[in-house]
């Protein structure tokens, strides 16, 4: 299989309606989508979500530079079996352009998968489980006086996994509300960052009273001695989210001792064979895993989380499963929720986005070809 043209196709897709973190407010996707071709004219599909504020890069930076450059690379390569394609991937990992290096692992991997027929999951483990539950996050686009109606309606839905973004004046009366919606649940809060470490431990002794899971990235990615002390102080199991984004971030942490879970998302990790190492290291040293997805992410993104989830075995829930249908406007395949329950061992990702969608939610083309 020879890698004959690579596309990125800039995509912007509308939200239903906002969503809200401290750090953020998101009305649309923001992403780059991946399309390599065969010299047969099979497609492989990836997906580039980049965050700033998570692993430093932009949608400018990879469409002027870094995207260009990976395609100038991939072009011509012949990556003619699975074990070519693992190869091609393990050597591309790059701890500095995380977000894209994931987009190009799922397409090359979707690539070879259709080709040589293997799933992507098969990278991960012996066969897949159950699909995860889906973890249910309540942002700031739920007003206060709106949270007692949406729990009710998560409850009678018969969700057990609820993470509530905090970082606001009001997150104590916040988080009663939601409490005494699930009063058998212990919550897991999400602080994006916000807080120093003085902050994060009095507002966290301020819900001394509610239940708590875990507090997530209670304070700045770079601050993880803040970390740490908020881990000690608090005695909450402290969650690393943009703390924890490459390998050797995994073995910091660990080393410090600085955090008790990982939330592992694909989409910062560098894809899915990053992920699985990053896993390993975590329950080697005795800490738990979240898995998560990345909002606005469409059906590509979300299928390779569906399938991790699905190989990799001992998370509790997938946080955003199924946001697709509830979050965008519309999605790059017709049927979001087919395309995710679709067969977990089908050649590559096993789903097929429909390029008249993509083409329609597409503000640039870049286009590169093999001569």
């Amino acid at each position: 299989m020879r890698i004959e043209s690579a596309t990125l196709h800039h995509v912007h897709i509308p939200f239903k309606g906002p969503f809200q973190h401290s750090r953020q407010s998101r009305a649309y996707s923001d992403a780059i989508v991946v399309v390599l071709r065969s010299e047969e004219g099979v497609q492989g599909f990836g997906e580039v979500v980049p965050r700033s504020y998570v692993t430093g890069e932009s949608v400018a930076d990879i469409l002027e530079t870094s995207g260009p450059t990976m395609i100038d690379r991939l072009l011509g390569t012949e990556l003619g079996s699975r074990d070519a394609a693992e190869e091609w991937c393990r050597r591309s990992l790059d701890p500095d352009h995380l977000a894209l290096v994931s987009g190009f692992e799922l397409a090359v991997l979707d690539l070879a998968g259709k080709t040589c027929r293997f799933g992507v999951g098969e990278l991960l483990g012996s066969g897949p489980g159950p699909g995860l539950p889906r973890g249910v996050v309540i942002g700031f686009e739920i007003d206060t006086d709106r949270v007692s109606k949406h729990c009710a309606v998560l409850r009678l839905s018969g969700h057990n996994h609820i993470k509530v973004k905090v970082g606001r004046p009001d997150d104590v009366e916040r988080l009663e509300l939601v409490a005494g919606a699930f009063p058998d649940l212990p919550l897991r809060l999400d602080a994006n960052g916000v807080w120093s470490p003085s902050e994060a431990i009095a507002a966290l002794r301020l819900l001394a009273h509610i239940p708590i899971a875990s507090i997530e990235q209670p304070v700045g990615k770079h601050d993880l001695k803040g970390l740490k002390t908020v881990r000690s102080e608090t005695g909450i199991p402290v969650m690393a989210d943009e703390s924890v984004c490459s390998v050797e971030d995994a073995e910091r942490l660990i080393e410090m001792g600085a955090a008790d879970i990982f939330n592992v998302r694909i989409g910062k990790h560098g894809g899915v064979l990053a992920s699985s190492r990053i896993v390993a290291l975590a329950r080697e040293a005795g800490l738990s895993c979240n898995l998560g997805t990345l909002v606005g992410e469409t059906a590509i993104l979300s299928r390779a989380a569906e399938l991790f989830g699905r190989f990799v075995p001992g998370f509790e829930c997938l946080d955003g499963k199924g946001q697709n249908g509830f979050l965008l406007v519309r999605d790059l395949v017709s049927d979001p929720a087919a395309a995710q329950s679709a067969d977990p061992k089908a050649p590559g990702l096993g789903i097929e986005v429909e390029n008249t969608l993509l083409k329609a939610v597409s503000v640039s083309i870049f286009e590169g070809c093999s001569h």
